[in-house]
């Protein structure tokens, strides 16, 4: 019964090597050098057509550059170049021009008033 011969052990025993040799299926000598599988042929390319082109950009170039266009307006106003008082001066408000909400002396009950601890 013959065991499968890994090729690490072929390489470190001669005679193991040479009864594997041995048992390989004959081969038609080689006219030239070791052989090789074909390479293979690069696909066929066809020319593209005109509705590859077409189909590569769907959109008219005057669509793309006003959407473009649109983009860079947008990002404008979003970064605050077109707000007209963002270049100006802090104003200043005087003291006794501003009024603000005085706290009240006693907080206002949250709920029903209790007068008598319960039972």
């Amino acid at each position: 019964m013959t065991e499968p011969l890994s090729p690490e052990l072929a390489l470190v025993d001669p005679d193991l090597a040479a009864r594997a040799r041995a048992a390989l299926p004959a081969r038609p000598p080689a006219a030239s050098g070791p052989v090789r599988p074909p390479a293979p042929s690069p696909p066929a390319v066809a020319p593209a057509a005109p509705a590859d082109e077409a189909r590569r950009h769907p959109y008219p170039m005057w669509a793309r550059a006003t959407a473009a266009m649109w983009f860079v307006v947008v990002g404008i106003l979003i970064g605050g170049a077109a707000i007209p008082h963002a270049q100006d001066t802090p104003r200043l408000i005087p003291n006794g021009a501003m009024t603000t909400c005085k706290p009240q002396k006693t907080p206002a009950p949250l709920g029903p008033a209790v007068t008598q601890p319960g039972p």
